[in-house]
């Protein structure tokens, strides 16, 4: 079974400044895990519809029970990303797609997120989330999808703040940043997920990765 998760965030910007903003947000002090962007293909429609695709690149720290895997999985710890978005002006919707398309022997982790006005509040942007994490490895797949899943809501919390900061120096330069609590990292789990590791790695020294 595929790990899934779903998360929202409240952005206190309108829908139009949050898509302008989305399109700055690198570098900011929150992503420094994001190395580079780039934009291989954009269409605009008849219909006001901006189709988007660019190719991300950001390190993948490995821990440390997983470096057996990742070196007979593959020897890159580089992450390549596509992401496909689709900015409707009229609906005033964006949504945006992002695919790993490297270390497929080990994890493919596929993200949505759908950037929406507040219908209680036209000032104000909901970011819909949705994160599915598959694994093919035998004997590893449920310790890697939920170790993908863990690190996704740590990683996805702070690209939040990110685009945070860059919204906030875009259209209040004036203001200071709010105070944002960020919730406990995944070192917790991944302790417990390195002892069941570490436990299948004795089992399986003879098996085939």
């Amino acid at each position: 079974m595929v790990k899934t998760y779903i998360s929202q965030w409240l952005y206190t910007f309108p829908w139009s400044q949050v898509v302008t903003g989305f399109w700055q947000k690198f570098p900011n002090p929150y992503t420094g895990h994001i190395l580079s962007e780039d934009v291989y293909d954009r269409t605009i429609t008849n219909d006001q519809i901006i189709i988007t695709k660019r190719l991300l690149t950001k390190t993948n720290k490995i821990p440390r029970w997983g470096e057996f895997l990742f070196s007979r999985g593959s020897a890159s710890t580089i992450a390549f990303i596509i992401e496909e978005s689709i900015c409707d002006l009229k609906q005033k919707t964006f949504t945006t797609v992002t695919k790993n398309i490297n270390l497929k022997s080990l994890m493919t982790i596929e993200e949505t997120c759908i950037y929406h006005p507040d219908k209680n509040n036209e000032s104000r942007t909901i970011s819909e989330k949705k994160v599915i994490a598959t694994s093919e490895l035998f004997g590893f797949k449920t310790t890697l999808e939920t170790f993908a899943i863990q690190r996704y809501k740590k990683n996805q919390e702070l690209a939040s703040l990110g685009l945070e900061f860059i919204l906030h120096e875009l259209f209040l330069p004036h203001l200071p940043l709010p105070t944002i609590k960020i919730t406990p990292d995944t070192r917790s789990l991944s302790s417990k997920l390195s002892a069941k590791a570490k436990k299948i790695l004795k089992s399986s020294n003879n098996d085939s990765v």
